[in-house]
Parts: structure tokens; C-alpha cells; sequence
């Protein structure tokens, strides 16, 4: 199977780093995962046996640590089809289990979400220790979490609590799986606290390993969002943007992260900025992170809730290949946008679905981050009505939107046609108009007219208050 290198120090190596995986032993060394990641995997040996899928195993694990994604992926690809191995084998349950839980922390890393769950209970099946249900439990919990099935992570994190707890082991290490299992969780209650113990759980489990220390920042910068420290917050999304170890976060978290930045400037009231945060994010397969329902709440902040509905139909376009988690906050802005339009009949109709469907998948409350809670307040009202029976349900959310972060919005900024916009960004700074009027390629005369028309929209009789209105809402990002 591997080709071009020493195959017993492969396999030393591979047994240290799956032995790492397990709740009894550290975290996997750096150096190990990189030994491993850069290894070419050759063909699958004819019949497998538990040493050669013990090194498959801290294969797929080492892509996984180091992001090596697009490797991961196509190591599957090449040794699995159907939940199973392509190849024949003599493979223990347990060697077996284990294997299979590798393979679903491939595909949580890659956001593909049903696939990690998959192989997860494939590993559960198999598993016939402690320590492999552990581990097929810790990786089950992620890939519930990242579909937005709260309640169902929250089983497998109970059942490895339990397992730590009543197994008689000597010492219990924190799992890297179920820590990012925990974060998910965690932002969909706002609960800050264990967001922060968690943290802490990520900095102390693997101080050497720069994806562990960038993982617990990114988890501060949410327990900062929640916390409403938006200074704290923003500084810590900055490194994680734009340090010098950005490049050290799985592409998961890190697109986590900058979920976080954009809903930290949309609650400090700068939706032109959030957008340009977003600006080029392209959404992976399946959406587990969906930058389209990212943008949503800013454009509705904006006041642009066509744009809203005109962007985030192609999601809806998707059924059921849309991640569920990230569908589930795209339905109610698009709710909020039909009702801003006037479309109370589908407005009702997607907020009902997204509404349900959250709670039916443990109550999340990241959904409601950042959007106009008057808007919200009127939709649960309504909805009540509409729905006998779930009265309870909507008056427990109403009562929590307090908790949630949101901007004060003020009164979205009128729409200025692109011509329009570009002259209004044209007039902070010392410009003269014909000045701006040359730069503009057009003549004075239009460049008055039009400002004739932006002062009336922006309802202000001058430049100087014009640019102050255009600041105030952001515009000049």
C-alpha cells in the first residue's frame, strides 16, 4: 500500500497517531501527522488485514489534522464505496470500527456532513470496546452538529461523558472531534460559558498544534459575540483572518470564523462592511457553511431584500442537498425579506418551515443572530395564529431573543440607483463638483441632477449632511 518509503517506520508512526485519536492517550504529535500526511498511499493490498488498515487509518487521520482535505477525499475515493472497503478483508471489529471513524472525520472536515454520518454508524456497528465507541461517538457528534442536529450531537456527547466517566480509565484527553462538536453546540444554545471552557479545553489539549490554538480562538470570538464585547471580538476574528498563522485552521472553522467577523459587524451596525468581508466567499458543496445566507442579513440590513431572495434561491433550489443547519437561518431571512416586500403568504411560509425545522432539530438560536427582532417579533406573532400548538414553542423564542445579538437597526439607507452610488462615493473628500464630474466621465449638469435626487432620497439639503448620512449607514466601507 505505500509506495517509496520505509514501510515499518509508516507503520510505527500510523499506530502512534490512531492511538492518539482515542480518549486515553495525548493528542497526536504535529510531526507525526505531517510524516504521515506527505506519504503517497499506493494501491490496496489484496486482502486487507488489521496492520495495513491501521495505516490507512493514520492516513486519512493525518489529512484530516492538516487539512489535507482534497487528499483525504480522494484516498476514500479510492479504498470505499457504499459505506464499506472496495477490497476484501481480514479486518478485526475493531480495527474495522476505528477505520471507519477516520473516514467520517474526512468527511466532517470537508463539511459533507450525511456522508461523516454515514460512516460514523458504520463505526458504531463495529465498535466493540470503550475506546472505539468513544471515538465513533466523538465523530458522530460532529457531524450531527455541522448539520445543525443538536440533538442528536448532544446524545453522543452524553454517551462519550458517560463512557469517560464509568470506564476506569486511568486519564481522559480531550478529543479533538468532540471539542469542535461542543463549539456547535454551544453557538446554537449562546452559550458563552461552555464556549469558553472549551476553549480553554483546545488551548491545554494540543499547545503545539496550531489548528487545536487556532479552533479555541475562533470559539473566543464567538463567546465574544454572544458577550456583545464586539471589540474583543473583532480583534480576535482579525488575527484569525489575517495573522500569520491564518492558514493554520481547518477550512470548516476557519469559514466558521468568518461567519463570526461578518455577524460581529452586522451587530455593530456595518452591513456594507460585512458584505465586503463575504465579498468572493463561495459557498462549499452542500453549503455546511453557506456565505449566501451569510450575505442575507446584511442585504436586509441594507434594506435590499430583493437581492435577498434573488441570492439565496439557488440554495432553495437545492432541497435537500442543503445543509440543514445553515438552511435553516436562510428560510428566516428570507422570510423577513418577503415580509419587508409585502409577500405575507411567503413570508409565513418560510419562516413556519425554518422555525420548525430548528426546533425539531434542538432549538438553536444562531438563527435569529443579527436579524431586526421587530421583524422577527411580528412573524412569531403570526405564526402563533396559524399554528394552534405551537404557541409555547414561539413565546420560549420570543422570550430569548433578548439574548440574542442584534443591531438596533435603524432605518435601512434608500436605494441609490449605481450611478448614483458612485457619485455618492465620490463626495466625501475635497473633490470639487467638476472635479468629480470629470472623474465621472459625465457633465456637471448631471452630476448636479443626480445629486438632487440623492439628497431627496437621503432627506438632507447639502453635501456635507449627505456624507454624514452615508457614513452613519456605513456606505463608505
Amino acid at each position: 500500500m505505500i509506495a517509496s518509503s520505509s514501510l515499518m517506520n509508516v507503520k510505527a508512526v500510523a499506530e502512534r497517531v490512531v492511538r492518539g485519536v482515542l480518549p486515553t492517550a495525548p493528542a497526536p504529535d504535529v510531526a507525526d501527522l505531517r510524516f504521515l500526511a506527505d506519504i503517497e498511499a499506493g494501491p490496496a493490498p489484496r486482502v486487507w488485514v488489521d496492520a495495513s488498515a491501521q495505516t490507512l487509518e493514520g492516513l486519512l487521520i493525518a489529512r484530516a489534522r492538516l487539512d489535507r482535505i482534497d487528499d483525504g477525499l480522494r484516498l476514500i475515493d479510492r479504498h470505499f464505496a457504499d459505506g464499506r472497503m472496495r477490497a476484501p478483508g481480514r479486518v478485526d471489529a475493531t480495527a474495522r470500527s476505528r477505520l471507519f471513524s477516520a473516514v467520517a472525520e474526512v468527511y466532517a472536515a470537508a463539511g459533507w456532513p450525511r456522508r461523516a454520518g454515514e460512516y460514523a454508524a458504520s463505526a458504531l456497528a463495529y465498535s466493540d470496546d470503550a475506546e472505539s465507541t468513544f471515538r465513533a461517538h466523538a465523530v458522530r457528534s460532529l457531524a450531527a452538529a455541522i448539520n445543525g442536529e443538536y440533538i442528536l450531537a448532544s446524545e453522543s456527547l452524553r454517551v462519550c461523558e458517560e463512557l469517560a466517566s464509568g470506564s476506569g480509565w486511568e486519564t481522559v484527553h480531550p478529543d479533538y472531534d468532540l471539542l469542535l462538536a461542543r463549539i456547535l453546540v454551544a453557538s446554537a444554545a449562546l452559550d458563552a460559558e461552555a464556549m469558553d471552557r472549551t476553549a480553554e479545553e483546545l488551548r491545554d489539549g494540543a499547545p503545539h498544534d496550531p489548528y487545536w490554538q487556532y479552533s479555541a480562538r475562533a470559539a473566543r470570538a464567538m463567546s465574544a459575540l454572544i458577550h456583545r464585547d464586539y471589540a474583543e471580538g473583532m480583534v480576535l476574528v482579525a488575527a484569525l483572518a489575517g495573522g500569520t498563522e491564518s492558514h493554520s485552521g481547518h477550512s470548516m472553522v476557519r469559514g466558521f470564523a468568518q461567519g463570526v467577523y461578518a455577524d460581529l459587524l452586522l451587530a455593530r451596525g456595518e452591513p456594507r462592511r460585512a458584505l465586503a468581508v463575504l465579498e468572493g466567499r463561495i459557498s462549499p458543496p452542500g453549503h455546511a457553511l453557506c456565505f449566501d445566507m451569510q450575505r442575507a442579513a446584511a442585504l436586509i440590513a441594507l434594506g435590499r431584500e430583493r437581492e435577498v431572495l434573488e441570492s439565496t434561491d439557488p440554495c432553495i433550489r437545492m432541497g435537500t442537498q442543503h445543509c440543514v443547519r445553515t438552511l435553516t437561518p436562510l428560510l428566516l431571512r428570507r422570510a423577513v425579506a418577503h415580509a419587508r416586500l409585502g409577500n405575507d403568504a411567503a413570508a409565513d411560509a418560510a419562516f413556519s418551515e425554518g422555525f420548525h425545522l430548528s426546533e425539531s432539530l434542538g432549538g438553536s438560536l444562531t438563527p435569529y443572530l443579527t436579524l431586526p427582532q421587530a421583524d422577527l417579533l411580528v412573524l412569531l406573532d403570526r405564526m402563533a395564529t396559524q399554528h394552534p400548538g405551537s404557541e409555547d414553542r414561539v413565546a420560549r423564542v420570543a422570550g430569548m431573543l433578548a439574548l440574542v445579538p442584534t443591531h438596533d437597526h435603524r432605518p435601512p439607507l434608500p436605494n441609490l440607483s449605481p450611478r448614483e452610488e458612485r457619485l455618492a462615493l465620490a463626495l466625501r473628500g475635497p473633490r470639487s463638483l467638476p472635479q468629480i464630474a470629470e472623474e465621472l466621465d459625465v457633465s456637471l449638469n448631471t452630476v448636479k441632477s443626480q445629486l438632487r435626487s440623492i439628497y431627496a432620497k437621503l432627506q438632507v439639503s447639502g453635501r456635507e449632511a449627505a456624507v454624514a448620512v452615508l457614513e452613519a449607514h456605513g456606505f463608505y466601507v
